[in-house]
């Protein structure tokens, strides 16, 4: 894990390579490829700094300098504001080391025969674009600047080396991140962008030992797992930039994850939204731009994700890793890790669980908000979206890791959230109870299309391929649960269709027992459907019979006294998908 971490911060240049740091170049001298001295490029405020050459403290001494990109009071010994130069010896090192650098790379003679023949030009070049003497200064060979160099890299590496004397006194060990012989640092920096989830303000270690149950050995601090500064700067800088990525706080946590190669579709994205727009990528509409960017790249990624062409690559690995902070400590609260082709299918998988046709799928975050629990005043009040998070982040720390595992492998989702989303329909359906604003008739989608992707994936675990739930009404399913939960939806419609908006309706009042203990009320629905019945017209009357006769025959000459979890999904299900029927079959006859 660490060692992709700090793999992914070297791919993405987010840590310089051991014996490189980044500089604030002012200014570059600039020669041809034959030495010729061209003039003086400044370097625009706002640049990516570089990375250089650099010895570290040893710089900061009267013998030593850095080569390349230096102060330009050590490259051409300027005078102090007393008039003393004193730089000579860091000068001659200075000279000396690029010389040295050009048995490996030509230009670096170059640049140094540049800069000592044309000392003079340099400087009145640089004193009309008002240079102060600390400046840094590089160099640029026929537009390349010389720190970009690869072939050099190999004396540097060994001439940095040369000067590290106390870490070979000191011993060698192997460092945990990248398996090199490093000197270990004591303590190791902290990780910034832990502070919305319990971090502290100053960073969380991610690696530290202070108790004496964890210091093995006799070893002390960051002893027990020895890393190198450069090692541990990688990481640190992988995981603040993967943080920074991370909108969303699930459950109390922020998750990151990343790729071993780099990947133009991240399926992990689609997650974070809702599809409240069309999913054909040649299809155009009048959303702000900003909008319309977003949804162009998600349905191009759905496209890819969905497409039979997709090109393979099992070479891919991905990573996932939720994390938050725990007195000044980060605490990885899971990590999984997998190939790139099989999250893309399984992602593909989640979707063709979860969808009914005609709806948007729901981002992953309004498929949480079903699963939280209200009190009384909650559920007829409504909670703003900050509630919602801070209802998530307390009550789902357990289960939303679980679900998300569940989708990322195309495995079984847990019992608990199934129970919870049933819970939020009866919950709906009492707080809407007598509300006149209300304007949906059927109960709430999303927790019923997770309810789907629950009961598919379980019957799939368990080879129940009959009672797989459609997208769509389905007349053939054998389910007893499934089909009660129609003639439910039945019966609400011939009331309503009777009555006209009576308020507390069937569905107010009896679908919470009818869901979970059947034979106590259908019977009394049967009888007040043919009360109503008997007051609409013929054409009425027998379109509601033939769908009541078709059901009735699938159901048999009883119900259920109990439904166990499984069958209360179903009854939903049931439910819901004959609602959109018959309200589908009512739209298409009003539009003809």
């Amino acid at each position: 894990m660490l060692g992709e971490l700090y793999k992914y911060a070297l791919d993405n240049s987010l840590v310089a390579r051991p014996g490189f740091k980044q500089k604030a170049v002012k200014f570059y001298v600039c020669f041809s490829a034959n030495g010729e001295y061209i003039g003086i490029e400044n370097v625009e405020k706002d640049a990516e700094q570089p990375y250089c050459p650099d010895i570290g403290s040893l710089a900061n001494g009267t013998t030593k300098s850095n080569i390349i990109a230096e102060k330009a009071e050590v490259i051409f010994n300027l005078p102090d504001k007393d008039g003393n130069c004193k730089r000579s010896q860091k000068q001659a090192f200075y000279f000396d080391s690029m010389q040295a650098a050009a048995e490996y790379d030509k230009r670096f003679m170059v640049a140094a025969d540049g800069l000592k023949s044309n000392t003079e030009k340099i400087l009145d070049d640089l004193k009309s674009k008002k240079f102060k003497n600390a400046d840094f200064v590089s160099i640029k060979i026929d537009g390349l600047p010389l720190e970009s160099s690869p072939d050099y890299l190999e004396w540097w590496e060994s001439f940095r080396k040369s000067f590290d004397k106390k870490s070979d006194k000191a011993g060698k060990e192997r460092c945990f991140i990248t398996g090199e012989l490093i000197s270990p640092i004591k303590t190791v920096p902290p990780v910034q962008g832990l502070v919305s989830v319990g971090g502290h303000t100053k960073g969380d270690s991610l690696i530290c030992f202070d108790k004496d149950a964890y210091q093995s050995y006799g070893l002390k601090q960051a002893s027990n797992a020895t890393v190198s500064e450069q090692a541990v700067s990688g990481l640190n800088s992988a995981v603040g930039t993967l943080l920074k990525n991370q909108k969303n706080i699930i459950a109390g946590a922020k998750y990151i994850h990343w790729y071993s190669k780099k990947v133009e579709n991240d399926p992990l994205e689609l997650l974070d939204f809702d599809f409240g727009f069309s999913l054909n990528p040649d299809e155009d509409d009048d959303s702000d731009d900003e909008r319309k960017q977003d949804e162009l790249r998600i349905k191009k990624l759905f496209k890819f994700i969905s497409s039979k062409e997709r090109p393979e690559m099992p070479e891919n690995i991905y990573y996932m890793m939720s994390m938050s902070g725990v007195n000044g400590r980060v605490m990885i609260r899971s990590y999984d890790e997998g190939k790139y082709d099989e999250l893309c299918r399984n992602i593909q998988m989640w979707y063709d669980d979860i969808g009914f046709e005609g709806e948007k799928y729901p981002k992953l975050l309004y498929v949480y908000f079903r699963l939280i629990s209200l009190c009384e005043s909650e559920r007829l009040n409504g909670l703003s979206y900050k509630d919602k998070m801070d209802k998530v982040n307390k009550q789902l720390s357990g289960i939303a890791p679980r679900i998300i595992y569940a989708i990322m492998h195309g495995t079984t989702l847990p019992d608990t959230a199934a129970s919870k989303a049933i819970a939020y329909i009866k919950s709906d359906i009492h707080a809407s109870s007598g509300n006149e604003n209300k304007k949906n008739i059927n109960i709430d989608t999303v927790s019923c299309q997770f309810l789907k992707a629950w009961l598919n994936r379980k019957y799939r675990n368990e080879n129940k391929e009959d009672f797989i739930i459609m997208d769509k009404l389905n007349e053939n399913n054998p389910s007893k649960a499934y089909n009660t939960g129609r003639i439910m939806a039945v019966y609400a419609a011939i009331q309503r269709k009777a009555l006209g908006d009576v308020g507390a309706g069937v569905i107010e009042r009896y679908y919470t027992s009818a869901c979970s203990a059947p034979a106590l009320v259908i019977g009394k629905l049967a009888t007040m459907s043919q009360y109503h019945l008997s007051k609409m017209e013929e054409k009425d009357n027998v379109f509601f019979s033939r769908i009541l006769q078709e059901i009735s025959g699938k159901i048999g000459c009883s119900f259920p006294n109990t439904f166990s979890l499984a069958e209360q999904s179903e009854f939903a299900l049931g439910y819901y998908q004959q609602n959109a029927e018959l309200y589908s079959k009512k739209n298409n006859k009003t539009e003809e």
